[in-house]
């Protein structure tokens, strides 16, 4: 269960991240602080999209480590 916690949460990180990197790339001078903060919630909602998707996105191996029961 630990390991689908912190792949979980680098997925939300990583697509939160990214969202908010383009939305300051491409927001004006004086509204970079309301792109950051569409950006954020852009992303979390790409990652909440996106991750009904797993199955066939994830490799198997990487979906194997998922599942080994823990040591």
């Amino acid at each position: 269960m630990k390991r689908a916690v912190v792949v979980t949460a680098i997925w939300f990180l990583a697509w939160i991240a990214i969202c908010a990197a383009i939305a300051v790339i491409r927001a004006p001078a004086n509204g970079v602080a309301e792109a950051v903060y569409s950006g954020v919630f852009n992303g979390a909602w790409l990652a909440l999209i996106t991750s009904f998707a797993w199955p066939w996105i994830m490799p198997r191996s990487f979906d194997k480590w998922i599942d080994r029961p823990e040591p």
